[in-house]
């Protein structure tokens, strides 16, 4: 290469690095988002109580022609020039879609769109309990699922490389027969179903169903994380985790879902489910805590809480309080946890003698 052609190189580079410098800060100019135009109108809370009244505060520019809660016209009050104020008709938790409708000093007209959130206005009642017997539990289980089925006890459990699913005799704790899932899976909550097992996986968004004989007949794909199932009639009830409950067709599509709240706002970390006389039982995880839920309002109605020392000798902190059974016919609950050498059968009285609730917010 001549001895010109070399020192020319060095100077395009800089020529061509000083264009892209100079395309890349006018490329930057032209694609800056333009500052946001302030909002219109703002709810004055972050949340709401159901049978509370909304209050809007709206800008002295703007002037409202039509508020439509959940799509539904609603006539507000006006309080001040700038405040309005209306009571909605609704008795489910959870956000609720407030659209604005109105226009602006310049004649402009423009709809804003609000998402409030609304907590349930019923403080969940203490359930008492009693502990009427206690049976031996397999300490090496990591229990993240229970159910009884024409008197037979199941339990599925967890943790990568451990997880199983098992008959299990009630009043030894033994084992009669268990299937292992293969180590890539961690198994989590179980119900059986017209002779047939569901069992969620955690991440791995596939539920395996068995016969009561443990034979794998295929496996249902769903887009969450699973934690707890169980059902009511042939509606299967699922939690992930959140405050949310989802429900399913036997066949695992996805029919609707329903949001938990109580008077503290969103009940989240729903893990181990049972339907009892109406209601969802579910585990709060890393709590000694059992919400009861009414699925056609999202509302936590009532609650247990297990006394953290039970079972004696056991760090409840760390092994946790997870499985809920209910046995048909018998007024009584059963519960275990993560690797408790016990389980228990308590009476719940108070469970039992509330009507029973047909409807599923579906």
């Amino acid at each position: 290469m001549p001895i010109t052609n070399m020192r020319r190189t060095p100077t395009l580079l800089l020529l061509l690095l000083i264009g892209l410098t100079v395309g890349s800060c006018r490329q930057k100019q032209e694609t800056t988002s333009p500052t946001p135009e302030p909002s219109l109108i703002r709810a004055t809370k972050t949340a709401y109580t159901i049978g509370d009244s909304i209050t809007l505060q709206l800008d002295p520019s703007f002037s409202v022609d039509a508020v439509d809660w959940d799509s539904k016209p609603v006539q507000p009050t006006k309080i001040s020039s700038n405040l309005l104020s209306f009571k909605p008709a609704t008795e489910t938790v959870g956000y609720h879609q407030l659209v604005i409708t109105g226009q602006t000093a310049n004649q402009k007209r423009v709809s804003d769109t609000l998402q409030i959130d609304v907590w349930s206005d019923v403080t969940p009642r203490r359930l008492a309990y009693t502990v009427l017997q206690t049976y031996p539990h397999q300490r090496s289980s990591f229990t993240q699922g229970l159910a009884f089925y024409n008197d037979v006890l199941y339990e599925g459990t967890g943790l990568n490389g451990q997880s199983k699913l098992m008959k299990v005799n009630l009043l030894t704790g033994s084992v009669i027969q268990s299937v292992d899932l293969p180590s890539q899976f961690f198994g989590e909550g179980i119900t059986v179903v017209n002779d047939h097992i569901y069992q969620l996986t955690w991440t791995s968004g596939q539920c395996f169903y068995y016969t009561t004989d443990l034979v794998l007949k295929k496996t249902f794909v769903y887009h969450t994380q699973g934690w707890g199932i169980t059902h009511r009639d042939t509606t299967l009830i699922v939690s992930d985790g959140s405050n949310r409950l989802s429900y399913y067709s036997l066949g695992f599509q996805k029919l609707g879902e329903t949001v938990v709240y109580d008077k503290q706002g969103p009940v989240t970390n729903l893990n181990e489910l049972e339907y009892v006389n109406g209601y969802v039982l579910a585990n709060v995880w890393q709590t000694n805590r059992i919400v009861q839920i009414d699925p056609a309002s999202g509302k936590v109605v009532g609650e247990l809480r297990i006394d953290p020392n039970l079972p004696v000798g056991v760090n409840t902190t760390e092994n946790v309080l997870n499985g809920i059974a209910y046995r048909s016919g018998e007024q009584a609950l059963y519960i275990t946890g993560k690797n408790w050498p016990s389980l228990f059968r308590i009476q719940v009285k108070e469970l039992f003698e509330q009507g029973n609730r047909q409807k599923l917010a579906l």
